[in-house]
């Protein structure tokens, strides 16, 4: 066992988390690696400055400090925003303000335990189309009822006329009936799967067999494009508990958008790993649970930002054919998995989809 001043250095060397230790100036005394990485800054340039240094501008955190300097109390949540200097761009944080106290308990200065919520922010905000399933829940339902006893009787009606007439062409004419009605009853059917809750049948589950499957599913599809599947597995993968059939479901969806995507010759890469910037606290569980990620990236011409915000919007489809319930019912399955989905792309340089699922408790 190491002297405790080697241990205590070592543990503050280790926290994931930024660190640092504020002086009763309102100065940065000491940081440890994460806050460099995290501003992208060497350590040189903050130390002994002060901390408005790394959150310029903000009042409200100078006198968070403050009142910890002068009452000894802590402080929870205090939402920022830090400062990088390469490239300038300010990222959003959560801080935790403590008194750090001498052995005669006097409050020597304050530190603050600096939480990096950019992923979480930008999960959130992608997530946002999801409300529109909500939306899309109480006038589904009601509505479904209404236009399925219709159509019901329209589909009837053209094929007994059908059976009376004997023009031919008279007779397509109602074949496109019949076949345009069960296209409105199948586009009904999807639009109630986005507003029942969805029974799932969870197990243990490893993630990649589910993949190979689909893969194995969809490789002629690629190939016919000169194509080819890249996967970069990580073997250490622990199971997830998941509903397989429905997993599958959403893969199929992702990894078809993909392959349509591409250009031909393409190359799509499916990515496992596990996730260290994102945890998710679901209700049913005490302590957040850590994540694995699948990373679908493709080589295709990509999107813009305005296309990438309605991806998960119901009816909103960039294809030519598809009724735009894809993503949205993916989305609705991930996340009644406690996961979510994160979509970035860029015009030109193709587009990469990420889904974060719980990994099992054991």
């Amino acid at each position: 066992m190491s002297d405790p001043e080697h241990l205590h250095q070592n543990i503050f060397c280790s926290i994931i988390d930024g660190v640092l230790l504020i002086s009763s100036s309102l100065t940065i005394q000491e940081s440890n690696l994460t806050v460099e990485d995290m501003f992208h800054r060497s350590r040189d340039s903050f130390i002994h400055r002060s901390l408005e240094e790394l959150f310029p501008r903000q009042q409200h955190v100078l006198d968070k400090v403050r009142q910890v300097l002068t009452t000894g109390a802590c402080y929870h949540d205090v939402e920022a925003q830090g400062m990088r200097h390469t490239p300038t761009s300010q990222f959003p944080v959560n801080l935790t303000l403590s008194p750090f106290l001498e052995s005669d308990d006097s409050i020597q200065g304050v530190v603050v335990l600096i939480k990096n919520m950019s992923l979480i922010r930008e999960l959130e905000e992608r997530q946002r189309p999801a409300g529109h399933l909500n939306n899309l829940a109480a006038v589904a339902m009601g509505m479904a009822h209404e236009i399925r006893n219709p159509l019901g009787g329209i589909r009837g009606s053209a094929q007994l006329l059908r059976q009376e007439i004997k023009d031919s062409s008279h007779q397509e004419y109602l074949d496109v009936v019949v076949s345009e009605v069960d296209r409105i009853d199948r586009m009904v059917k999807r639009m109630m799967d986005l507003t029942r809750p969805l029974n799932l049948r969870m197990e243990s589950t490893n993630i990649h067999e589910a993949l190979e499957e689909i893969l194995t599913l969809e490789k002629d599809t690629l190939t016919r494009k000169k194509g080819r599947f890249e996967q970069i597995y990580d073997p250490s993968l622990p199971p997830i508990e998941a509903d397989e059939d429905q997993l599958k479901q959403v893969f199929l969806n992702l990894i078809k958008n993909a392959i349509e995507a591409s250009r031909k010759g393409g190359k799509i890469q499916i990515v496992t790993r596990v996730s260290s910037g994102y945890a998710i606290k679901a209700a049913s569980s005490p302590i957040p649970q850590q994540n694995i990620v699948v990373e679908i990236i493709d080589s295709g011409n990509g999107m813009d930002e305005p296309t990438q915000k309605k991806l998960f919007t119901p009816f909103y489809t960039t294809k030519t054919k598809g009724s735009g319930l894809g993503l949205a019912i993916s989305l609705k399955i991930v996340e009644d998995h406690n996961g979510k989905i994160k979509i970035t792309s860029e015009k030109g340089l193709g587009t990469t989809v990420q889904v974060f699922l719980p990994i099992r408790q054991r």
